[in-house]
């Protein structure tokens, strides 16, 4: 239940960061200025529009890494075993398998060094 909830926030909380940076008027206006976002006779004015949106989209990224970090923890099981055991065990399982009568084995050559120059 509280995996699903927190998905749900998580995938909002990033739709909604990726609307906020595209409104927000870079060096080349941005979609904000498509619908009138460099009027300085605006609502939020010409300067306060973007500090009103850098601070919601600071808002924003740190919900989105606080779900993002609890996401990973809740889903990341007991932790007992770590990467190194999983390929150690990955290696041993596959170094037992013995190649069958009919498989062709691979042929080891040694470098070698060429003195007719």
């Amino acid at each position: 239940m509280l995996v699903t909830l927190l998905t749900t926030i998580h995938v909002a909380v990033a739709i909604f960061m990726i609307l906020v940076v595209l409104f927000q008027s870079g060096n080349s206006g941005g979609v904000g200025a498509a619908f009138g976002g460099g009027n300085s006779q605006g609502v939020m004015g010409a300067t306060g529009g973007q500090s009103l949106l850098g601070k919601i989209t600071y808002i924003a990224a740190a919900i989105f890494m606080v779900t993002t970090l609890t996401l990973t923890v809740m889903q990341g099981g007991s932790g007992s075993t770590g990467l190194r055991d999983k390929l150690k065990a990955e290696t041993s399982s596959n170094a037992e398998v013995a190649p069958t009568e009919g498989e062709v084995q691979p042929v080891k050559t040694e470098p070698t060094t060429d003195t007719s120059n």
